[in-house]
């Protein structure tokens, strides 16, 4: 009795955290065997999505000699935190999955990336920030964009799933499974770029990066141009902190429903200057707020008005 214990329980914990569903599910959406996903990291999944879709395509994928290039470039941007305690609300505005929708919207991926030495049609290419050019969508799409198309696409189904579910112990579960899948979105701008891995590609991820550092730049600058005394709002709107693909804004005004107003209009406001599928969402509030530093801070967190959902810190 013993030994059957002993294999029941693990059986019946498989079936509670819906395990073998999950891995059944990655193992689908990447092609990358169970074993596999169990065993290796990130990159063999981001590689077989990537042979799939070639394969599809007729496209031939090149096996590179592995080098350890130390080669750098620069990553996100980081608004110097306005240090301090907080006794208003500060609303937080997000962009939704950004690597992977910049790599979407300027069609950047290897099979549009065009060599610095070819001759082209300037109408038929988008010049990244950082001088690299890619083909248009209109002429065709790339890879990597159709695989992160997709991926998104199953992440919106599984939060759909997620929302409509009762069960705490099976909403936990989805949650689960489009946070495997985000991080499988996410994970295609890293293989990118990473030096040591199968397919490097640095005009890849340094365009990325760039696109972000520009949209959050952008961000800040559309915000407190708006949100200003002068445009007959109460106060200038500032920006306390922002980080790669967040930004942190005090609206100046004293409730947390008029900072959750303001920051759902912003949001609204401010993505209509990106391109499609870029957006920038209003998430929650921090109220009070204590910002002690670069990627360290705390405050109770709300999402909506009436009462805070929890103390959420950072770093």
């Amino acid at each position: 009795s013993y030994c059957v214990k002993d294999a029941w329980l693990p059986q019946q914990l498989l079936d509670k955290l819906n395990v073998i569903i999950n891995q059944v599910e990655m193992a689908r959406v990447t092609g990358v065997p169970i074993s596999m996903l169990l065993s290796r990291g990130q990159q063999i999944k981001v590689l077989s999505m990537i042979h799939r879709k070639s394969l599809q395509l007729g496209y031939i994928i090149p096996t590179l000699d592995r080098s350890n290039s130390s080669e750098k470039y620069e990553g996100a941007t980081v608004i110097e935190p306005k240090k301090g305690y907080y006794e208003e609300p500060i609303a937080t505005l997000d962009f939704a999955s950004l690597y992977p929708s910049i790599m979407i919207a300027h069609n950047i991926c290897y099979s549009t990336l065009i060599p610095d030495s070819m001759e082209i049609d300037e109408s038929r290419v988008e010049k990244s920030p950082t001088g690299n050019r890619f083909l248009k969508k209109s002429e065709r799409e790339g890879v990597l964009p159709m695989i992160l198309r997709e991926l998104l696409a199953a992440r919106k189904v599984a939060k759909k799933d997620m929302a409509k579910e009762t069960d705490p112990l099976k909403k936990a579960v989805q949650n689960g499974r489009q946070l495997a899948l985000k991080v499988s979105a996410n994970s295609v701008y890293g293989f990118t770029g990473a030096t040591i891995g199968q397919l490097p590609c640095l005009a890849i991820s340094r365009t990325v990066t760039s696109y972000g550092r520009m949209m959050i730049e952008m961000t800040q600058q559309k915000v407190m141009e708006r949100y200003s005394v002068k445009n007959g709002y109460e106060h200038d709107a500032m920006i306390v902190y922002g980080d790669t693909d967040s930004v942190m804004v005090k609206f100046g005004v004293k409730t947390v429903e008029e900072a959750m107003k303001l920051g759902k209009e912003a949001a609204e406001y401010v993505s209509g200057f990106f391109p499609d599928p870029v957006r920038l969402e209003f998430e929650k509030v921090y109220f009070p707020y204590l910002l002690m530093n670069k990627k360290r801070y705390a405050g109770l967190f709300w999402t909506k008005p009436e009462k805070w959902d929890k103390l959420d810190a950072k770093g």
